[in-house]
């Protein structure tokens, strides 16, 4: 009986201390989101319109921008800053990539993705001669 309870309580807090690790993994990992990270456009190759909105948790307060990956086109900086907000109008027919940049040394610190998606996609006919 006596050993059932130990080891009911050594499973239970190595349950309990990976749960909080796992937790502080997602803290570390969560500094760019973007909502909504999917856009859908009606048929593929169109244009996919959103309003997104996106919210920066830095590690600490500091000078950062916000630019497409692609492009290296900066969108919005802020300074002395830890936690901010930027909406994005969100227009394109292919996914896009956004990161997250240190002002001063040009660091990459976070990316996110917004995904275009179709509810159509184009097949491609096939073509059979017919003889008769």
């Amino acid at each position: 009986m006596f050993s059932k309870l130990i080891t009911w309580i050594v499973l239970s807090l190595s349950m309990l201390l990976s749960y909080q690790l796992q937790a502080q993994e997602i803290e570390t990992v969560g500094i760019l989101h973007a909502v909504p990270s999917k856009c859908v456009a009606l048929n593929q190759g169109r244009t996919c319109y959103a309003d997104v909105k996106v919210t920066v948790n830095a590690p600490s307060e500091g000078d950062y921008c916000i630019r497409e990956s692609l492009s290296k086109k900066i969108l919005q900086c802020w300074a002395k800053a830890d936690t901010f907000k930027y909406e994005l109008d969100f227009s394109s027919d292919e996914s896009l990539s956004y990161e997250l940049i240190s002002k001063k040394s040009r660091d990459v610190l976070a990316v996110t993705t917004i995904e275009v998606n179709w509810v159509h996609k184009v097949k491609t006919k096939k073509r059979r001669w017919r003889l008769f």
